[in-house]
């Protein structure tokens, strides 16, 4: 994954457990987002009993990076550790390299099913409802907008402030402002 999104720990038990529950023996997890792949140190085996609490952590126990190493160097990782499927969690930037591993896989021939698991606070996902952290960030959100509203009509000649990101769609910011209901 590229960003921090609420949820990721929670999808990452819930995967580990239900693959173990269909007899997958082993399941690894890839440290730093995609970076990971060709660092043999960033590949790490996940079992019941490690990720069993994860889900009351924050962030993820994975860590976030971006950026991308070149598709066949990934593939041979891939190759390498035997992995027949994939599960990345992430927003547009992670899916989009998802397509790129998957062409490069069929370049070569080598069968792994891709499933992108959509996370990210901007729920900016086609043909997605919503996605994993979008609600936790807009709750925080507006928790923040209402305390700066407090602020401002509290003191003289203030003006409450609150920046949120959204990377191009901006929903994050709609929602939570029309959640408070103080603009």
């Amino acid at each position: 994954t590229g960003g921090l999104c609420p949820g990721q720990n929670t999808v990452i038990r819930e995967l580990v457990l239900t693959l173990n529950k269909y007899g997958v023996s082993k399941i690894y997890g890839i440290k730093h987002g995609f970076k990971g792949f060709v660092d043999p140190e960033s590949w790490c085996e996940l079992t019941p009993e490690l990720v069993k609490d994860i889900n009351h952590r924050g962030g993820t126990i994975l860590r976030s990076d971006r950026g991308n190493p070149p598709h066949s160097e990934m593939v041979e990782a891939l190759r390498k550790h035997r992995i027949r499927q994939l599960f990345v969690l992430g927003g547009d930037g992670a899916h989009k390299g998802i397509l790129q591993l998957c062409r490069a896989l069929v370049d070569v021939d080598y069968e792994c099913a891709c499933i992108g698991v959509p996370s990210t606070v901007d729920n900016d996902m086609p043909m997605t409802d919503k996605t994993f952290g979008f609600d936790t960030a807009c709750s925080v959100a507006k928790a923040i907008i209402d305390a700066a509203y407090v602020e401002a009509t509290c003191n003289a000649n203030c003006i409450g402030f609150v920046k949120l990101l959204g990377t191009d769609s901006g929903l994050l910011t709609v929602m939570s402002v029309l959640a408070s209901k103080h603009v």
